[in-house]
């Protein structure tokens, strides 16, 4: 038999009703304030009172951002100096089995070509590898 007693306690809340009466809790003026713009209707997104809203204090960014150029990864002869003797060949190849560039060149080699700048280091024929023009005149190329 079910009595008040041995009834299970919930733990949802019912919503509050609002606008029922003064003995209600919520009566009146619904927790709503006296008057106002609050009271009456909808406050618009990001209105600050009469302030100038944060949105229209912001900088205007101009410009133009160029989505579709191609990313490099510079080397200097320093670093591949550290990594290859002089006269020693460079290519894309040789760049991953030292660990300078990782595997997913192979697949964006287009996109994500090695720019290497230095003299004294001969490069492969690789699309991937692009030289400065100071080091093409270097090499006679």
């Amino acid at each position: 038999m079910i009595t008040l007693s041995n009834l299970e306690k919930s733990n949802e809340k019912k919503q509050q009703r609002v606008g029922r009466g003064n003995g209600s809790n919520r009566g009146k003026n619904s927790g709503k304030g006296h008057k106002g713009q609050n009271k009456r209707g909808h406050v618009r997104i990001g209105f600050e009172g009469g302030q100038k809203a944060l949105i229209r204090r912001m900088p205007k960014f101009k410009g133009f951002k160029q989505h579709d150029f191609k990313d490099t990864v510079s080397f200097s002869l320093d670093v591949l100096l550290d990594h290859f003797d002089e006269g020693s060949l460079v290519s894309l190849e040789s760049l991953k089995e030292k660990k300078i560039i990782g595997n997913f060149i192979k697949y964006l080699r287009l996109l994500k070509p090695v720019k290497a700048t230095g003299k004294k280091i001969t490069f492969s024929d690789d699309k991937g590898i692009h030289l400065t023009k100071g080091a093409k005149e270097y090499m006679g190329i």
